[in-house]
């Protein structure tokens, strides 16, 4: 199930030479309630606009296999880590 959910947070680790460094916890699941608004908003329009393309006989008319593929893809980020290593800096990126 926690396959086709986008992420929940998105840390960001700074370290570099000789300081103290930071962290940035980027809580994005405070979010979901607009994402999941707008998403609904999108598969709507997208399912008006194939049906009208296809009335019309275009060839192409696929916009919410589109919508739902990028949320596919959203939702593959889950589990991505970022390691980023300079001279004197070190960054970790982390999304779950």
């Amino acid at each position: 199930m926690s396959a086709y959910l986008p992420p929940l947070v998105i840390d960001v680790r700074v370290k570099e030479e000789d300081s103290r460094g930071f962290r940035i916890w980027l809580p994005l699941f405070l979010l979901w309630p607009l994402f999941f608004i707008l998403l609904a908003l999108a598969l709507v329009g997208t399912l008006i606009a194939d049906f009208v393309l296809l009335l019309g006989g275009a060839r192409y008319h696929h916009h919410t296999l589109l919508v739902l593929r990028s949320l596919g893809l959203l939702a593959a980020a889950r589990g991505t880590h970022v390691r980023a290593n300079n001279d004197g800096t070190r960054v970790n990126v982390d999304i779950y």
